[in-house]
């Protein structure tokens, strides 16, 4: 069932018209999923924001989990858009981790993301698909891309790394965990005797003293 609702987010509308009437349904169902939870939200609640009918949500979205699958892949690809992962060799593997980190960062504590967060842990139990669906569309995918970049390096001898898996993870950890934990308890990301920068310094010339020949 996974995958025919994730078939359902890469369907677009075929007409500028219908594009815009997709985008409505996809910001409706953000702002009342952050209301009320997936549980407490109604198709018809969307539709009210909106307007229309509920033909539209079945037709661009399929359903319900459709429209929720879809909106959670097009806020990761809002997030992946600024993430500029070459596909190659980077010149400056130093810089490019750097600014990945910082993307990373920026997204990690952002206060929707937050509350989306928050939403779905509460929602998770009840409805285990939605959770995977969110995970696959957003952390797992980022850190396929960015496992894909290190073992591009690891096949060029540019690191020494045989789980580039393990790495990627280990990484995004590093650079996340601590700020969006302090930050989904309603805390500064860092303490005020930590700065950002040195933060994401430490830890990017960490993963290359651990990885480089």
């Amino acid at each position: 069932m996974t995958k025919s609702i994730l078939n359902q987010i890469i369907s677009c509308a075929k007409t500028h018209r219908g594009e815009q009437r997709r985008e409505a349904l996809l910001k409706a169902a953000r702002l009342i999923f952050l209301e009320k939870g997936f549980a407490g939200t109604s198709l018809d609640d969307v539709i009210k924001i909106t307007g229309g009918s509920k033909a539209s949500v079945y037709k661009y979205f399929g359903n319900k989990d459709g429209l929720f699958a879809a909106m959670f892949a097009e806020r990761c690809q809002v997030f992946l858009a600024h993430l500029d992962i070459p596909q190659g060799l980077s010149d400056n593997l130093e810089h490019t981790l750097t600014q990945f980190a910082q993307r990373v960062l920026e997204s990690a504590i952002d206060v929707e993301r937050i509350a989306l967060i928050r939403a779905l842990a509460t929602e998770a139990d009840r409805f285990p698909q939605l959770a995977e669906i969110a995970y696959n569309t957003g952390p797992k995918y980022v850190l396929d891309l960015l496992a894909s970049l290190i073992k591009r390096h690891h096949d060029a001898g540019l690191l020494v790394c045989p789980r580039p898996d393990i790495a990627a993870m280990q990484f995004m950890e590093t650079i996340k965990a601590h700020a969006q934990w302090r930050t989904l308890l309603g805390l500064p990301a860092f303490a005020n005797a930590i700065n950002a920068d040195d933060y994401i310094h430490i830890a990017v010339t960490n993963f290359l003293r651990a990885y480089q020949p």
